[in-house]
């Protein structure tokens, strides 16, 4: 049965994860109309790519001690 739980655990902390990096590309994109983050990633722009994995790995480093 801790098996069960432990991976039950796992899975939730795992979609909380998701759905906040989800929704902080959805308010990123949002708060920048001038910028179309995945129109930008297609045409190779790297300081796009590079802003959004800096805003990923922030906000996992976040949600990694939130879900603790």
């Amino acid at each position: 049965m801790d098996l069960l739980n432990y991976s039950l655990s796992i899975l939730i902390s795992l979609l909380i994860g998701l759905a906040g990096f989800i929704i902080a590309y959805k308010i990123f994109d949002w708060m920048t109309p001038g910028v179309h983050f995945s129109d930008q990633l297609k045409a190779d722009n790297k300081s796009v790519a590079i802003f959004l994995a800096g805003l990923f790995i922030g906000l996992g480093l976040l949600l990694g001690n939130a879900i603790k």
